[in-house]
């Protein structure tokens, strides 16, 4: 059977949400209170109240977020607020957005990917936690319906299917155009040609997927299909053998990696002198002011040490410190077991020598949130150490795509919260049903 393929999404009738906006949000795991709260009051078919419904006081089993999803569901299915397609087809789907005054292009597609277990020809690149995969499964059992993609890279540098997808792009107009927040603009064109399809279906047929963002989502559609696939032992292909997936070519133009800067809150962390000293051996450490207000000395220092060493900025005590690994000594002496890309990446680096050798920060502290919190501001950062409840904050450089694709497919994982994908990919354009 083939891996990519069309299928008949559910999608928002443009007759009952005219603005398209007012029915989008950002992905689930975003979404702040105050943002969820804004959502729900910006229209009564936000597709906020499928992914993220409110918490009530007095829930049950019977009566709470996931079947108040699934009823809301059923309820715009019935009225027509949500159409399903006449045909299966593939969702093109562009973001134009700005980066530093720059205007760039992501391009991809929708699509229903084969699911397989991790490591076959879909591969994870960080570690995933238990709370939000036990949340998304209950969603999916209540709704059976998948809500936000996936979203996967693929290796195209010849970027014959991104030929396709823009030439669908120049030749009609969109049929969702809108613009978040955060003034991303975000297209989507239903493709239902089948020449076009069996042609991208083609070309990534034999694709390994490496998931760029939604793991969490990647492995509860796994489970649900292993779960669904015990209990009815079905002889042929079900819907939920699929999984709502973005695909985008890691060679395509428009790619930006932020990086996740790590805040460490509620732990007696050693002091700045004792924390270099225990990391003399292996960094060089070169003081600077520290100006909340303005990072981009901080940010400036710290992109041009990473051009040629490992860097990273630390923040305590109200200063800052420039860390530049001594690469020769790290490799003869730490990273036993590691690959050769994973031992030197960043964030492995801050994990393995920062976090575990001189603050005593365990993988298992890092995924408990007293602990280790993370922003993509380096601002929030400074301001969270100088004014609590921070104790130390490290700005790290992004991550590059070559390192996530070679790690990825060489079998290694990362740290969580390695990669920032921006712009995240908006909930609400189309769904995947599983029945």
């Amino acid at each position: 059977m083939a891996k990519v393929n069309p299928f008949r999404g559910v999608r928002y009738n443009p007759k009952a949400v005219p603005n398209a906006i007012d029915a989008l949000a950002p992905p689930y795991d975003v979404i702040s209170p105050e943002a969820q709260k804004s959502l729900y009051d910006r229209h009564d078919r936000n597709v906020v109240r499928l992914i993220l419904g409110v918490i009530r006081d007095g829930d049950t089993d019977d009566n709470n977020r996931y079947t108040r999803s699934a009823k809301t569901l059923s309820s715009w299915l019935g009225d027509h607020t949500l159409i399903r397609e006449d045909e299966p087809a593939l969702y093109v789907y562009a973001q134009d957005y700005f980066i530093d005054g720059k205007k760039l292009q992501r391009v991809g597609f929708i699509c229903r990917r084969l699911i397989e277990p991790l490591g076959q020809s879909i591969y994870p690149h960080e570690r995933t936690l238990s709370g939000p995969k036990v949340d998304r499964l209950m969603l999916t059992r209540a709704c059976k319906m998948n809500f936000s993609p996936v979203f996967g890279l693929y290796s195209d540098p010849e970027r014959k299917v991104d030929g396709i997808l823009k030439s669908i792009m120049n030749l009609v107009s969109a049929d969702v155009d809108a613009t978040d927040d955060e003034q991303v603009r975000h297209r989507m064109w239903i493709l239902t040609d089948r020449e076009a399809i069996s042609e991208i279906q083609t070309l990534l047929e034999n694709k390994p997927v490496v998931i760029a963002d939604g793991h969490h989502r990647y492995e509860t559609a796994l489970n649900y299909r292993n779960e669904r696939r015990a209990a009815e032992n079905p002889k042929g292909p079900q819907n939920y053998d699929y999984a709502l997936m973005y695909l985008s070519n890691s060679h395509g133009e428009g790619f930006t990696v932020l990086p996740t800067h790590r805040l460490v809150k509620e732990f007696a962390t050693p002091g700045v002198d004792k924390i270099l000293s225990l990391l003399g051996g292996l960094f060089t450490a070169t003081q600077a002011p520290l100006d909340a207000q303005n990072m981009e000395p901080q940010v400036t220092a710290l992109r041009e040490a990473g051009l040629k060493a490992p860097s990273f900025i630390m923040i305590a005590e109200g200063k800052s410190y420039l860390l530049t690994l001594k690469k020769d000594i790290y490799q003869a002496q730490i990273g036993e077991g590691l690959s050769a890309a994973l031992k030197m990446l960043d964030v492995t680096i801050l994990q393995e020598v920062i976090f575990e050798k001189a603050l005593g920060i365990s993988r298992e502290m890092v995924a408990d949130k007293k602990v280790i919190n993370y922003t993509i501001d380096p601002s929030e950062a400074a301001r969270g150490v100088l004014e609590g409840p921070v104790k130390i904050a490290f700005l790290l450089n992004p991550t590059d795509v070559a390192k996530v694709i070679e790690v990825a497919t060489a079998g290694g994982v990362m740290p969580q919260k390695s990669t920032y994908f921006y712009p995240k990919l908006i909930s609400g354009l189309v769904f995947n049903p599983l029945e």
